[in-house]
Formats: structure tokens, sequence, C-alpha cells
């Protein structure tokens, strides 16, 4: 076993196994609602890596030598003493800031993690020793495990106007850098007007060229005609305002030399110390840039990848194939840069390098980021100096530039991205929200286990995410990550929905109650419509003009299949799975338990208000024990009731019969047409129902090979892994 995995499964056993520890030694927790907190806690904590072990084992050696738990010493003993957490947290500021939290009596690292983080309470500033301890560790990280390459020549080009304190603060560093010694320094002056030229020729230490611009040019231009003057054949593109730790070049330059089609390579950059920052006072030492993603809102947008995170939360992340990085710090061949035309030169001071990143994705290229190079960006600094009346129109017009030019290739990229779960494009999966009754683990809505298990099967094949919109909570405010929604209920408005994501692909699925979705004025306007029916597929073509996609229910092999194991509780020799809504059934009339010598037994709600069936009733069962109720009988009737009969939309109970090798007989006919063929044996009166239920109870060989004809067609047909792979076709296929 590998050691990441080995750590991996001991954080998992602890995050299960500490809580008992907890429980046990509650009495030095307070009272049991604060015990209760402090488990919801401690599983926050390590969820989100608010806790430093290495530091705290550091800072407390006697912790180390007892061989406690680091962070349930901290629980009990640590915070009480003013130990700090990790170099992030000040226990002793944090209870000083918030005195709720100290007259609480709950550990203030458990109330962050709880409440503190939701309400967005400070986690307290960095003392100087933490910003000197946190500062060490960074650098040192910059510099451990480098890579052992050649070092061909590399051409740095830093492009600076009025900028004399950023330039004085880079080329001193370039000064202590030992690492990669064989570049060269392309400086492009625009126009500056203080010191910067003459700051700049100081360094005669340094190989640097000197290129003294009488305008002031965009960034574009400038790097576009610094590049002409490049000796190297790899380009750095750096921002006068970075701060470059040692070994950061090597780390770029093993991955442009060791992977294929290299388009460009980017680093981590860091906020330094920001403290007497006006905008950015709570990102010191947090993460700026780990490359260039993209969400959809009100246009494709391209985000900074973990912005504000803090700086130990993804310490041991790889490099990683990404859509686009900063030029703050690019690394590309030159001659790549100009096969693909350079920096786009309509854009001035905006989107010039998420551009270029977009055209090498475009031409084949691939964009990487690597958090092994590591440098401070002061960005800031640069941000404060702009007035905001000349930033506001450039960005506007950079924007309209972009959208104009990427936006329907983004469209496509993003989706493609989302739904193959690449996580390139995007740092996420595609997620789909159910939009059903109820989502309660005790619920009788037949919509949410429906959804449910459909939802299953797109989480297990493409690791898609899920979220369920219940009825009357809040379900037209739609969070801006939901990129497709499934509607189980027709009175669904989806005129009300809000949210940021235009591009959100609405989906309806109707099963039963097809009248009612088409006479919803809302109807028409479903971007995709899937039903369950050939009938209902076909009236709602005809009365919408819109295309239905037949799209049946089916089942879950993993929940129904012929491995669960009988009990006896649940043993019959045929029985029956639904519930009664005081609607007229065809069960109601047809079946008599009295009649036919074979057990019987009932499940579902309200079948006690049949005098007739009390007797068989045997209450309401929740959907995961249905596996025990068939693997526990021989056959399952099935009542298609008028909502769904005339139309041919079949139960799940046919299918998840089937699929647990039992005999299903049905009333449904058009459905058994449709999808089986005819092949399911059918009752349309009293006397069939009961000849039926005797011929295969007395016949147990037709029985078997009538379940095996049958089960042949479900498993190659209706499974919900099936349903899933269609789904993804059909949203593959869709265009916004």
């Amino acid at each position: 076993m590998q050691k990441r995995q080995l750590h991996s499964l001991k954080q998992k056993l602890a995050s299960k196994l500490y809580p008992l520890a907890l429980l046990k030694n509650k009495n030095k927790i307070g009272n049991l609602k604060n015990l209760f907190i402090t488990i919801k806690g401690y599983r926050q904590i390590r969820k989100n890596n608010l806790f430093d072990t290495e530091y705290y084992l550091e800072n407390h050696e006697s912790v180390r030598k007892d061989g406690m738990d680091a962070l349930l010493h901290y629980i009990y003993y640590g915070s009480k003493k003013g130990y700090n957490p990790s170099i992030e947290f000040n226990t002793n500021k944090y209870l000083k800031e918030n005195k709720d939290v100290e007259k609480s009596n709950i550990n203030p690292l458990i109330h962050y993690a709880v409440y503190g983080i939701s309400e967005n309470r400070k986690n307290t500033s960095l003392t100087k020793k933490q910003i000197e301890k946190l500062r060490e560790k960074i650098n040192n990280d910059n510099k451990n495990k480098l890579p052992l390459i050649k070092k061909p020549l590399v051409s740095i080009i830093i492009i600076t106007h009025n900028g004399e304190n950023h330039i004085k603060r880079l080329l001193t560093k370039f000064t202590k850098l030992k690492q990669y010694n064989n570049y060269e320094l392309i400086i492009w002056d625009n126009a500056s007007e203080d010191n910067t030229k003459d700051t700049i020729k100081k360094f005669t230490n340094l190989n640097i060229t000197l290129i003294e611009n009488k305008t002031n040019e965009t960034f574009s231009k400038a790097n576009n005609e610094a590049v002409k003057k490049a000796k190297g054949n790899y380009l750095l593109f750096l921002n006068n305002d970075i701060e470059p730790l040692d070994g950061f070049i090597n780390h770029l330059m093993n991955v442009i030399l060791n992977k294929e089609n290299v388009g460009c390579v980017g680093a981590r950059l860091i906020y330094p110390d920001c403290s007497n920052s006006k905008i950015n006072q709570e990102k010191s030492y947090t993460i700026q840039h780990e490359g260039i993603i993209f969400k959809a809102c009100d246009y494709i947008k391209p985000v900074n990848k973990n912005n504000g995170q803090k700086y130990y939360t993804n310490t041991n992340i790889q490099v990683q194939q990404i859509i686009a990085i900063t030029a703050a710090c690019m690394l590309i061949k030159k001659s790549v840069f100009n096969k693909v035309g350079g920096f786009q030169e309509e854009y001035v001071y905006g989107y010039e390098d998420v551009d270029l990143c977009l055209k090498l994705h475009k031409s084949g290229y691939k964009n990487y980021y690597t958090p092994q190079a590591m440098l401070y960006h002061y960005e800031f600094g640069t941000q404060e100096m702009e007035e905001n009346k000349v930033v506001t129109q450039r960005r506007e017009k950079n924007h309209e530039i972009f959208i104009k030019k990427w936006n329907t290739y983004l469209k496509k990229q993003l989706k493609e991205d989302l739904i193959n779960n690449n996580q390139i494009i995007t740092d996420k999966s595609l997620t789909i929200a159910f939009v059903v009754t109820q989502a309660q683990k005790n619920t009788t809505a037949g919509d949410y286990f429906t959804a449910q298990t459909l939802a299953s099967s797109l989480k297990r094949e493409y690791g898609w995410n899920i979220k369920y919109l219940e009825k009357g909570k809040d379900w037209y405010n739609i969070p801006e990550y939901v990129d497709v929604i499934i509607s189980m209920l027709d009175n669904y408005n989806i005129e009300k929905i809000k949210t940021n994501n235009k591009y959100i692909i609405k989906i309806a699925w109707p099963r039963n109650w097809f009248d009612r979705w088409m006479n919803k004025d809302y109807f028409k306007d479903y971007n995709i419509i899937l039903s369950s029916s050939k009938k209902a597929c076909a009236s709602i073509t005809q009365k919408t003009g819109k295309k239905a996609i037949f799209y049946p229910i089916a089942t879950d092999t993993d929940m129904f299949n012929e491995n669960i194991s009988p009990q006896k509780k649940y043993e019959s020799d045929y029985c029956f799975t639904g519930s009664y809504w005081m609607a007229k059934r065809e069960i109601i009339d047809f079946l008599d338990p009295t009649q036919i010598k074979h057990t019987f037994k009932l499940y579902g709600a309200n079948w006690d208000k049949i005098e007739k069936f009390k007797p068989y009733y045997q209450g309401f069962i929740n959907y995961k024990e249905i596996p025990q109720i068939y693997a526990s009988t021989k056959i399952v009737i099935d009542d298609a009731n008028h909502v769904t009969k005339e139309w041919g939309s079949v139960n799940s109970r046919v299918f998840d019969t089937i699929a647990s090798g039992k005999l299903v007989i049905t009333n449904g006919n058009r459905g058994n047409q449709d999808l089986f063929n005819g092949k399911i044996p059918e009752y349309h009166s009293k006397e069939e129902l009961k000849d039926v239920i005797n011929y295969y109870m007395e016949h147990s060989d037709k029985r078997n090979e009538k379940i095996k004809e049958l089960q042949k067609i479900v498993l190659n047909k209706h499974t919900y892994t099936i349903r899933a792979k269609k789904l993804k076709r059909i949203i593959e296929e869709y265009e916004f």
C-alpha cells in the first residue's frame, strides 16, 4: 500500500474512532450539548484540514512523546493553555474577539469549525511569529525535492511601468536564486516616470536586457515585442509584482521538459503578508492562484482556482492539466508561443493570458499547473494604485472582446468537461438536481425513489454530484453550481427558477399524470422532455411541437438481484407492494385472497382501510426493504392504476421483481406490449388473476422459464445503468 493511501486510511479510521474517545472523556468537555457540538466540530476540523498535527507536535514535543492524538490533546488541554492548532489560527485571539465563545465554554477551534466559518467570523490575523513560521515553510517547500533536469536558457520577460518598489524586490530576489542560473532577464519598461529604470540599472550582477520604451504599451504588445529579443528557446513571462522563491524555475522546467505536447506551465501563487492591504487583509499566505478554471453564470466566466483558500489545505496536489494559467508566471516554449500568434493585442491589461491559453488548448496543446513551483504575488498592490473608473471601463471592453471570441467554444468545452468529470476546464463534475416531493428517509413519495435509483447510477458510473430539491423547501432558488435540473413533478413551475447560471439545462420527466404535465403553460419551456410512455411521447409532440424522448423507469441491479437473501418475516407465495391513495384500483375488485390457496402479503400505505385486505396487511415498508420482500416471495402482482395503465407507463415493481429473479403478473397491457412484447403474464378480471397465480404457483418449471425470459429483457434493456448512459448521451447532444 502506498504511503498516501495508508495515510488516507488512517484518517478515515481516525474520523470514526476518535469521536468515541470524546464520548469516553465527556467530563473534560462539559454539558451534553457541548459534547455533541464537539463531536460535530471534530469531524469538520478533520474534513477541512483546520488542524495541523505536525505544527502542533513540533511546538509541543511533550505531546509527541505521550503518543496522544494531537487534536484530542488540543481539545482537552491545549486550548486552555493558549496553544494554537495551526499556524493560521490563534486560540487566545479568537476567544478575545468573540466573547460569546468564551462564555459558551466551547473549544475555540470547534466553535470556528461548526459556527465561525458559516458566520464569516475571522479566524484571527496571524501573529508576527506565525508569519515568520509560515513564510519559512513556504520557502522550504519550494526548494524541497528539486528535480534533476537539464537547464536550457530561459528568457524571463518582465513588463514594468512605475513599479520601482516591485521591480527592486523582484530583482533583489533574483540575485539570491541559486537553483537555476541559466536565464536572461528581458525587462520592458513602459515609459516609467519614477526611478524604475535607474533601479534596474543598479543590478549589474544580473544578465538584464533593459528596453526603455517611450510609450506605455499594452501588456500584450509589450510582451510580443519583448519576445523578439529573447535568445532562449523557453519564455517565462513574469509580473513585476512577483517575489520568486528559489527552485521555482526548476519545477516549471521539469514539467515542460517531461510532459508531451505542452502548451504552457503555471505555478502556485501565494498572497504575501497582506495585513497592510486595503482590500485583501484576510488573505495573508492564502492561495492567490492555482490555475484558471471556468464556471457558468451570465457568461462562461474565468476564475482563479482556489483563490483565498488556506495554503495548508492542499499541499499534496500533484502536477495537473488545466485549461488556463495566469501570465503573472507562465512558462512556454518560444516556438509554440509564436505558432499560435502570441498574445492577442486587442486586450488592454486583461484576458490576454486566458486568451493565449485557450488558443493553445484549441490547437491541441496541454496546459499544466504545478504546485511545487511557488511564488508570492503582490497583486493587491497593483490593484490599489489604479483608478476605479479606468479599470471598470477597461474590464468592460476586455470582457466584451473575450465573450464574443470564446463564449460559444467554452460552452461546449465546459459541458464536456463536466459530463466526463475531467476537471480540466472546471474543478467539479456535473451536478444534477432532482425536483421531488420529499427526500426524507421514510417518505412515501415514489418520485423520490425513482430519482434516487437513477441518481445512484449516475453517481456510480460518472461521478456526478446529486442534489434533491424538495417541494416547499425553497426549491426555486437554485445554487449556481447546479448544471441540470430534472423535474419529477408537473407542478414545478420552471418560470419561477432563480439562478445565476443561465446555462442550466431544464429537463422534465413525466412518468404519470401526462395530461396534467401537458396542460401546464411552462411545460414547453423545458429544454428536454423525457417520458416513460410511448403514447405520451407522441401526444406531447403533437400538443407542444416539442420532441419527447422515450425514457421509461428501470431497475437498480445493485439493489434488486438474485443474491438477496430471503427473510422469514417477509415469506409469502405472492404479494403486492404499493400504496392506496383512495383512488380506484383494479386489485381491490379483482383480488380475493380467500379464494386463492396460496399465502399472500400486502405492503404499502392505507390498505387497512380496505376491509378484506386487513388480515394480509403488513403496513408501510421502507423502499430499502423491498428487495428482501421480493427475495422472500414467488410472485408479485403489478396493479397499473388509472394514471399509468392507459398510457402504457410501466411501474418500477415490474422491473425490480424481474431483476430479483421473481415472476411479475400485470394488468398493464399497453406497457407490456411496448416494453416486453407482451411476454409478461396478464390478468384483466377476477378469474384471470386467480388462474394466473394458481398456474404459476403450481408449475414452478413454467414460472422459472418465464422468469429467465423476462430477466434477459430487463438486464439487457431496462437497468438504471443503461438509463444513465442514455441520459449522458441526451445531455451531450443538447445544444444551448
